[in-house]
């Protein structure tokens, strides 16, 4: 199936999407309602501009785009500043201490990232984009990337290992 047919029944493209789409935006975002309202905004985008697809990589890639750049977009309209690091009920369903305490470590530190840093730190480590399929997506070059990366990881560092103490 050629990626703009995928797109032509766009209910099971949605189905088939939403999971990753969500995740990546709440990854991005770190709020629950906030990543529902980017992964919306994002299919509403995708829906209305499916005719203009050109087909030249894979529909769930460019639809990624859009989701990532609806959730950038998302943090910098936000006017609450999001304080709670897992959604209720998330906690409940980790399976160790330990793991929660990294998970929430792992939020709050991402969370501090600029959003486009935040973007390709997501794209990288969570959905194993390689650094072209980043610049593509983040519509910058492999060079801004491999900056942004270098920086968020030097970042994220100091937030994990205070986070992690006596965990390990």
């Amino acid at each position: 199936m050629t990626a703009r047919a995928t797109l032509a029944d766009f209910g099971a493209f949605y189905e088939r999407t939403y999971p990753t789409a969500y995740r990546t935006a709440y990854a991005i975002v770190g709020e629950p309602a906030l990543a529902a309202d980017a992964v919306q905004d994002a299919y509403l985008s995708a829906f209305r501009q499916r005719a203009r697809f050109r087909g030249d990589g894979s529909a769930e890639a460019w639809l990624i785009r859009i989701v990532v750049n609806a959730s950038i977009s998302a943090t910098r309209r936000r006017r609450i500043r999001w304080v709670d690091p897992l959604p209720a009920g998330l906690a409940s369903t980790v399976d160790e201490p330990a793991r929660s305490v990294e998970r929430i470590s792992m939020v709050a530190a991402l969370q501090a990232l600029p959003a486009k840093e935040r973007a390709a730190v997501v794209l990288r480590f969570y959905l194993d984009y390689d650094y072209a399929a980043i610049a593509r997506c983040l519509d910058t070059s492999t060079g801004t990337v491999g900056s942004w990366l270098s920086r968020a990881i030097d970042r994220l560092r100091p937030g994990l290992d205070a986070g992690g103490e006596g965990h390990g």
